[in-house]
């Protein structure tokens, strides 16, 4: 009898471990696949290289909408994702605001070696070169740009776009505690939009709300989920819609026809 136990148990504890690993392993793939390549005959990708100082190559990729190739200048979009994944991880931010009329340039952070500092200051000396490579595009009008930046990549975004009369709008999420001094000496915080979640753990709310107070953020400027974690899973759309409709707010794109129509409806 106590041999029949332990075989049972060992085969019922198999069994177990099996579904156990299985169902981790299928939300592991639900992850890495959530967001991957965008294939589709209205976009445009087109991969650019731009170097640091150290000669090294940063990768960008261009997303253009084949609906609006024939337009002379649109505001421009650039992106900057999340430092811990890799392209295509943020191609869905690339194809969200090119599909909408924006020449959209998304930079390839991937680097978790450097410090919080070392990489701000990295990419803050870097964003301005990578801006007048994109500003050469005839698609793009170069006085109406939009940062967009996503963790380290949203302080980057509000610390080089302050300062700067041709970024109109800077939208970000899940942003650190940024210091106050570096804030208040720029008084043009109402071209910054951001979005937080009140459970992420990495960037606490009341680091969000100093943020917003010291930007003197006023309701309508931000938007704050319950839930989501510090990578808003699940929230995705309504950030990227809010961030949307105050793009379009405030700079106004003029569209044009983009179908023509045979006879009247």
């Amino acid at each position: 009898m106590i041999i029949v136990f332990w075989v049972l148990l060992i085969i019922f504890l198999s069994i177990f471990m099996y579904f156990l690993l299985s169902n981790y392993k299928m939300k592991k793939d639900k992850i890495c696949k959530r967001w991957g390549r965008i294939l589709t005959d209205n976009l445009i990708i087109e991969k650019i290289q731009i170097n640091d100082s150290k000669g090294k190559a940063i990768i960008c990729y261009l997303y253009i909408s084949t609906d609006f190739k024939n337009y002379e200048k649109m505001p421009g979009v650039i992106v900057l994702p999340r430092r811990d994944k890799k392209y295509p991880y943020f191609e869905h931010w690339g194809a969200h605001f090119a599909l909408q009329g924006y020449p959209t340039l998304c930079i390839n952070l991937y680097d978790k070696k450097l410090s919080r500092k070392k990489f701000v200051n990295k990419y803050q000396k870097l964003l301005p070169k990578i801006k007048e490579k994109f500003c050469q595009n005839r698609r793009v009008d170069p006085n109406k740009l939009v940062y967009f930046g996503i963790d380290l990549g949203a302080e980057v975004a509000l610390l080089e776009g302050l300062p700067d009369d041709d970024v109109k709008v800077i939208c970000g999420y899940s942003m650190y505690l940024i210091d106050e001094n570096k804030i208040k000496k720029w008084n043009n915080s109402e071209k910054v939009y951001l979005v937080h979640c009140k459970d992420d753990k990495i960037v606490s709310i009341a680091d969000f709300e100093k943020n917003r107070r010291n930007l003197g953020l006023k309701d309508g400027d931000f938007l704050v989920f319950d839930f989501g974690g510090h990578f808003i899973l699940g929230q995705e759309h309504s950030c990227a819609t809010f961030f949307s409709i105050k793009i379009k707010q405030k700079l106004k794109p003029v569209y044009k026809q983009i179908i023509k129509k045979k006879g009247r409806l």
